[in-house]
């Protein structure tokens, strides 16, 4: 008799026909409750634009002393299959100490492969690198299509650049969207003209095992939000209660900033406003966790406005709450909850000017509100044979 793994790809894709297929000599159960070695795999991006998968292998009963965690990074320039290799392989290495205790065990040989290069064997120094860490990515798409009575049009581009060290965090973001829709009515034709833009920079420092320090500059335009174009410049602080290293698995992060912003509106504004520039703050807490029984995440998020607007700063605030959470119940049974609501007093860029009708059925204004929320709750079920052994492909998966 062989080792029953549960494998438990959370928030991550595993290509389990390909995995039992190079891993056949253990049994495969659909449940961590019927399972002799659960294998918790959770996915973070790495710093050149890969992957790093931290693989938790956790026995039960006999098997409880072979518990360890096993770490497989994925390069940005792998393709999908050197990925599924590699992750296959560092699943079958960190079995091995399972199979020890099975009938497997005298059947298994270990074989070193000579490496063609040295470049993962060493870290690596920014003298090494020709791009001294930094990773680029740019892209442009769109579509257009029509009908007898309409026709629509979309442009999206974007650039991006990051560099990530264990000391600095370097990140910068641009997107830009345009889009037209045109409707064919018996007075005409109406068009619909949106824009929706941004530049992004983030620089990090870290400051030990717990703290991290730095701040963001921000530009936007926005038809939908009345910002003809806006810019901010926002310091940052951030502890976490846990240790930095172990965020693949669990994270409580507390995070403040100060923004600085300045805007330009389209049209005049409730504050009769079409340039202003405001001081804000932000306080956010995000707590993240990944366990056998399922996973966790919720965040508080709180911002007001520190500029003297002719209204007290308790009317210019916004604050939201969020969670999701995902159980396994019993054997086969699991339940998921989720949502968010939000206390919304700081629409400061809403047009004085009433939304028209026209307006409001094309999407081209944010309207006015004081709170939005949504919930999404579900079940799932699974019963009959544990064992999930077999692939067949036929007719797809």
């Amino acid at each position: 008799m062989t080792v029953a793994v549960f494998l438990d790809c959370q928030n991550t894709r595993c290509d389990f026909d390909f995995i039992r297929r190079e891993i056949p000599h253990v049994n495969y159960v659909r449940d961590r409750t019927g399972s002799d070695v659960h294998v918790l795999v959770t996915q973070e991006s790495s710093g050149a634009g890969g992957r790093t998968y931290t693989m938790e292998f956790i026995g039960a009963g006999i098997y409880a002393d072979g518990s360890h965690t096993s770490l497989y990074v994925a390069d940005a320039t792998d393709t999908d299959n050197e990925r599924r290799d590699g992750f296959t392989h560092a699943l079958s290495r960190g079995l091995v100490p399972f199979l020890e205790k099975t009938a497997v065990a005298d059947r298994i040989r270990i074989r070193i492969v000579e490496p063609v290069g040295e470049t993962r064997l060493h870290a690596v120094s920014p003298e090494d690198d020709p791009w001294n860490f930094w990773v680029f990515d740019v892209g442009v798409d769109g579509n257009f299509e029509a009908e007898e009575s309409s026709n629509s049009i979309r442009v999206n581009t974007r650039a991006n650049a990051d560099r990530t060290t264990e000391e600095w965090k370097l990140r910068a973001r641009s997107r830009f969207t345009y889009r037209e829709n045109n409707y064919d009515v018996e007075d005409g034709t109406i068009s619909n003209i949106q824009r929706d833009g941004s530049l992004y920079g983030l620089i990090v420092k870290s400051l030990g095992d717990h703290w991290s320090a730095g701040g963001t500059v921000y530009s936007e335009t926005s038809t939908r939000r009345n910002i003809e174009y806006s810019a901010s410049v926002s310091p940052t602080i951030e502890y976490n209660l846990f240790p930095y290293s172990e965020s693949s698995q669990r994270e409580l992060r507390v995070q403040w900033e100060l923004n600085f912003r300045h805007y330009n509106y389209d049209e005049v504004t409730v504050f009769e406003k079409t340039a202003e520039t405001v001081m804000q703050q932000q306080l956010s807490v995000r707590f993240d966790l990944s366990r056998p029984w399922g996973s966790a995440s919720a965040n508080v998020q709180m911002e007001s406005y520190l500029t003297d607007f002719d209204k007290s700063l308790t009317d210019l605030y916004k604050v939201e709450v969020g969670g999701r959470v995902f159980v396994r119940l019993v054997r086969g049974l699991s339940f998921n909850v989720g949502g968010n609501v939000s206390s919304i007093h700081d629409q400061i860029y809403l047009p004085q000017q009433d939304a028209s009708a026209e307006d409001i059925l094309l999407g081209r204004v944010s309207l006015p509100t004081s709170f939005a929320y949504e919930i999404d709750m579900g079940f799932s079920y699974r019963f009959g044979s544990i064992f999930n052994n077999v692939v067949n492909p036929r007719f797809g998966s």
